[in-house]
């Protein structure tokens, strides 16, 4: 019978195409448009479909223990292990079963509440720094495996796509973690299994910062810390002669990990963070998250030496103004995330020499009038990217729209996957910025347009085939599409965007 529920509950699920998933998690934007619906219908099959698999596990241990026991207790040891809770023996064995490298990842799982969704993509970044997975693709197959095991549910799934962007944590499994990462002495944890900030002497120094309300200014304890992580910090306070000292952090999460923007997060002092003495003893920082902190207005040179540094989490950062041109030393760097920085106005010149780049959200094309100080980089100069895939525009506050020269250029970007493109608030009653001809862009999969003008609109074949990933968002004045299904339900403004019009 339960393996006739599993066919039925696969059957049923397969519906929709897959989603974006880039090396690095992705998957939409957060504040995209969803149907409730099919994300509580969704939701809810995954969650049978876990709770029928932890049945059979419990069928499977119990006749196991039946066996057992007629054969006379022979192969019994006497007692239990009294570092797990009692009935996980198949939780156990399957945690026992997992490589070094795949039972770090689920130890890292142990600190989040169960049930709360958790971004696969912000995993994947942690375990980058901590140097568990040397790459995003790595972590990706990492993360896909714990969900084969059942040690991770999917969360948050949406109509148009099967794969899973979100996950969350079943209680039985954090229970069995939480008793792992106390042997293991991965974390510190009270009696009740609630991660604590305390500082555990011989152990690899992960450290939770975990009070609710209040600051917390921290940096006590001796030795070094492997991984600092903002779990529900309001207010955070570094000490920066203790970061200082801290030469083999691997991640340092001090914004949120929430995907709600109402779990808000501050820093007091912020620049203390990243001052000269901190930045130049964190050499080994490869994963930084300030994620949704508004009191950030800008970064210092400093974090330029952070040569290391994998990946860079500015999203939210409402009140960022300057990027300093610092960034340019980050040869490293594959993954900038500055979207949502609305007082952003221009990108440093030097994020067209950062090489290794494969993900950029949050672009801002810089107006050209105007004397800047430091010279922007344009769309153009991103062309020296040649691992760019996936790439966020942004027309900033000053310019309503995409110069005739900036988004024609964007045809230099060989390798990009993935385009989404957002006018100013000024763009809906404007005229069109430069057009581009996107099958110049050949590995383009996603294109994503957001408060697109009513001339842009005019401008797609109204009766045209569109591709299943391409997703309009116009202006005030046009109706609001939704890409894939939506499209060819909803009206005749969306065409096909390659060859058929301009961007």
């Amino acid at each position: 019978m339960v393996e006739e529920m599993q066919m039925d509950l696969r059957t049923l699920h397969r519906y929709g195409g897959d989603g974006d998933d880039d090396g690095h998690g992705d998957g939409e934007d957060e504040d995209d448009v969803l149907d409730l619906d099919h994300i509580e219908l969704c939701s809810f099959m995954e969650q049978i479909k876990s709770a029928v698999q932890l049945v059979r596990a419990a069928l499977q241990e119990k006749v196991m223990r039946m066996t057992t026991n007629t054969r006379g207790g022979e192969d019994d040891d006497g007692g239990g292990d009294e570092a797990f809770p009692s009935g996980s023996g198949h939780l156990k064995s399957v945690l026992e079963s997992l490589d070094p490298q795949l039972k770090q990842c689920a130890l890292c799982l142990a600190v989040f509440p169960s049930g709360k969704a958790i971004k696969k993509r912000l995993l994947i970044h942690w375990w980058i720094g901590e140097g568990i997975v040397r790459s995003a693709a790595a972590g990706k197959a990492c993360f896909q495996d714990l969900l084969s095991r059942g040690l991770l549910q999917p969360a948050m799934l949406r109509p148009h796509c099967h794969t899973a962007h979100y996950c969350r944590v079943h209680p039985s499994v954090r229970d069995l973690l939480v008793a792992a990462a106390r042997s293991f002495s991965y974390f510190a944890f009270d009696r009740d299994g609630e991660p604590t900030d305390e500082c555990l002497p011989g152990t690899t120094r992960r450290v939770t910062l975990c009070r609710t309300r209040g600051s917390s200014r921290h940096g006590g304890g001796g030795g070094e810390y492997v991984t600092v992580y903002n779990l529900s910090q309001r207010y955070v306070e570094m000490d920066e002669a203790w970061l200082g000292e801290q030469r083999g952090m691997g991640t340092l999460q001090l914004g949120r990990w929430q995907t709600s923007p109402e779990h808000h997060v501050e820093m007091v002092r912020p620049g203390g963070v990243l001052g000269a003495a901190a930045a130049a003893a964190c050499r080994n920082l490869r994963y930084l998250s300030l994620r949704g902190i508004s009191l950030v207005e800008s970064l210092p040179e400093s974090i330029g030496d952070l040569r290391d540094l994998v990946v860079l989490d500015l999203r939210a950062c409402h009140n960022l103004e300057t990027l300093p041109a610092s960034m340019a030393s980050l040869g490293k760097l594959e993954y900038l995330d500055a979207s949502e920085c609305y007082l952003l106005d221009q990108m440093p010149h030097g994020v067209c020499k950062l090489h290794r780049l494969q993900v950029l959200k949050g672009f801002v094309v810089a107006s050209a009038a105007g004397g800047k100080k430091i010279p922007p980089c344009r769309l153009a100069d991103l062309a020296e990217l040649p691992l760019l895939r996936k790439l966020s525009v942004s027309t900033g506050r000053q310019l309503p729209v995409a110069p005739d020269d900036e988004l024609p250029r964007l045809h230099g970007c060989a390798a990009l996957e993935s385009l989404s493109v957002r006018w100013g608030a000024a763009a809906a009653h404007a005229g069109g910025g430069g057009r581009m001809d996107l099958s110049l862009l050949p590995r383009l999969a996603k294109l994503d347009l957001r408060r697109v003008p009513a001339e842009e609109l005019r401008r797609c074949a109204p009766g045209a085939r569109r591709r299943p990933e391409e997703a309009v968002r116009p202006g005030r004045e046009a109706p609001r599409v939704r890409g894939r299904r939506d499209v060819g339900r909803r009206g005749d403004v969306a065409g096909e965007v390659p060859g058929a019009s301009g961007l």
